[in-house]
């Protein structure tokens, strides 16, 4: 499902401001020109969002105020237990979609950031620590549903929401007060809340002559020489002053000459670089696709597996 244009189903922000009662314009047609002008998905009100969308402002309130009602509810695989998933029935999820799209067009990310950003993937920040002889990673716990309600509010506005437009933002694409798991939105959100820690944590590593990437809740550190103790502590103490948790289990320091490992791939030596395990995969994968013995719904799955295998050795 391809995500709405900017303005929708208008072919210019006058035909937009046409549309709109004149009370309307009045009030919000500043505020839909300014956040226009710069990309960003024109969200001022329920009533202006139902008709840049063709639906009823009841309806929309109705998502925004009862949203539990239009998500599916269910679970996947995750490690040795399950991920629990909302996600948005097919309306609620549209506009998620044109939120989430338009957002991630419009925002800046720092360069650490590689996760649900344009043009950068897991493979290119393991790359960025190849050659490293340490490597410090930490995850943090429950990103999306720990990502609250005011955490993304504020850099709403920063970027040039109202008050009102931000919360609108952010009832549309939380559940409870946290971030949907299945919400196409989440992703950009999430990189939104944490752009603040993301810069903080950037200097620590420009200060230590340190390597520094972010994909989704996966941090991770390399250097080179003695592994900074205070590393751990530092990374932290920023990261729960601004109300998120370390998944104590998930954080790991690995030193060379053993395997290093980051985002997946290892990183030993000048390039990124598939764990034994993974080429075995691979290989047997290659191997049923030869003699046609892929199920055909087991066949997008294979196929991502061998495109991602394809696109770590292009690096």
């Amino acid at each position: 499902m391809n995500p709405p244009p900017l303005l929708v189903s208008f072919s210019d922000i006058e035909q937009y401001l046409g549309a709109l009662p004149s009370d309307l314009v009045d009030q919000f047609g500043p505020e839909i020109r300014r956040l226009t002008t710069n990309q960003l998905p024109p969200v001022v009100s329920a009533l202006c969002l139902a008709v840049l969308f063709g639906i009823s402002s009841r309806f929309v309130g109705a998502m925004a105020h009862t949203s539990s009602r239009y998500y599916r509810h269910f679970e996947i695989p995750k490690g040795h237990g399950k991920r629990r998933i909302q996600a948005p029935r097919v309306a609620l999820k549209v506009i998620q979609k044109w939120l989430g799209y338009h957002l991630a067009e419009a925002i800046e990310y720092a360069p650490c950031v590689y996760g649900f950003v344009k043009g950068r993937s897991a493979v290119q920040a393991a790359a960025l620590h190849c050659g490293a002889e340490w490597v410090f990673s930490t995850d943090i716990k429950d990103f999306f549903q720990n990502t609250t309600v005011s955490m993304i509010r504020d850099p709403l506005q920063s970027l040039g929401y109202s008050e009102n437009g931000a919360a609108l933002i952010v009832a549309l694409c939380c559940y409870g007060q946290g971030l949907a798991q299945g919400s196409p939105a989440s992703p950009v959100l999430s990189n939104l809340a944490f752009r603040s820690v993301d810069l903080q944590l950037l200097q620590i590593a420009e200060q230590s002559h340190l390597r520094y990437t972010r994909y989704a809740d996966d941090i991770v550190f390399s250097g080179l020489g003695i592994f900074p103790e205070e590393l751990p502590s530092d990374v932290r103490r920023i990261i729960e002053s601004h109300g998120w948790m370390i998944a104590d289990h998930k954080e790991a320091l690995s030193l060379s000459p053993k395997r290093l490992k980051v985002h997946g791939l290892l990183v030993n030596g000048q390039k990124p670089r598939l764990t034994k395990g993974y080429r075995n995969r691979i290989r047997a994968y290659k191997h049923l696709m030869s003699v046609g013995r892929i199920a055909p719904e087991d066949l997008p799955k294979v196929k991502g597996h061998l495109a991602y295998a394809a696109s770590v050795e292009r690096v």
